[in-house]
C-alpha cells in the first residue's frame, strides 16, 4: 500500500498522502465493537461458532469488547441504497431515476458519518458471509438462485448484505480466517476500520490469525 497508495498523474501536483500506522500495538491496547449475526442476514450455525470462538480469544487477550451496531444503524435502507447504486454501476439500461440515485448517495453520507462517528472504535469485526463456500451456480438470472442452508435455501444475492457496509462508505475492509466448519469449509472474518485507515484492520486480521491458528491449506486431491 505505500507503493500503490497517493494521488498520481497530475494531482501529485498539490496533494500528498501517508498512510496512518495501526492503531494498536497489541491486541490488548484495540477497543473492538462486533455483531455476529443480525436478523437483516441470520448467519448459518456453522459460521457463528467459529466468530464466536474468536470474539472470545480476543477478550481473553484483553481487547476491549463492545458488541451492538453503531448507533443510528439503518441497515434496510442503506443496503438498499448499496444495491441501487451497484444496478446503476452494472446493469445494462438501469432504470434508477435521477431522484433515486440522489436519495442513494444521500443515504451513501449518513452511512459514512455513522461509521465516521462510532471509530472512536477502532475497529468492528462482523460475518463475512452468512454461509461457507458453496457450489457454483452459473445460472443466468442471479435473482433467482438459491443458496441451501441448515434453515433452507436463501437468496443468492444475501451474500451481499455483510460486505454492503465497507463497500458503500469507503470504510477498509480485511478479512482473515478464524477456523473451520464441522464440513471442514474455511471460515472467515470481515474487520471493518476507519476510512482511510488501512492498516488497522490488516493488523488487527494477522494478531486474530495468531489466535485462532492461522490459514491451514486444504488437502490436495489428485
Amino acid at each position: 500500500m505505500q507503493i500503490a497508495g497517493g494521488p498520481v498523474g497530475i494531482e501529485r501536483i498539490a496533494y500528498s498522502w501517508k498512510l496512518p500506522p495501526a492503531r494498536g500495538a497489541r491486541l490488548r491496547g484495540y477497543r473492538i465493537g462486533y455483531v455476529l449475526d443480525d436478523p437483516f442476514c441470520p448467519v448459518a450455525p456453522d459460521v457463528r461458532r467459529p466468530l464466536e470462538t474468536t470474539v472470545d480469544a480476543l477478550g481473553k487477550a484483553g481487547a476491549r469488547l463492545e458488541p451492538g451496531w453503531p448507533a443510528g444503524m439503518r441497515i434496510g435502507e442503506w443496503h438498499g441504497a448499496y444495491f441501487t447504486m451497484l444496478g446503476a454501476a452494472v446493469l445494462p439500461n438501469d432504470p434508477t431515476s435521477h431522484r433515486a440515485w440522489g436519495a442513494a448517495v444521500g443515504a451513501q453520507y449518513a452511512a459514512r458519518r455513522c461509521w465516521g462517528d462510532y471509530f472512536a472504535h477502532d475497529a468492528f469485526p462482523m460475518p463475512v458471509d452468512f454461509v461457507t463456500a458453496f457450489p457454483h451456480d452459473h445460472s443466468p438470472d442471479m435473482m433467482a438462485r438459491k443458496i441451501s442452508t441448515p434453515g433452507g435455501p436463501r437468496p443468492y444475492l444475501d451474500m451481499l448484505k455483510w460486505i454492503f457496509h465497507a463497500t458503500l462508505t469507503g470504510d477498509p475492509a480485511t478479512v482473515c480466517p478464524v477456523g473451520r466448519t464441522p464440513e471442514g469449509r474455511p471460515c472467515g472474518v470481515q474487520i471493518l476500520s476507519p476510512f482511510l485507515e488501512d492498516a488497522t484492520p490488516i493488523d488487527l486480521a494477522g494478531r486474530i490469525a495468531e489466535l485462532t491458528g492461522r490459514f491451514v491449506p486444504p488437502p490436495v486431491k489428485g
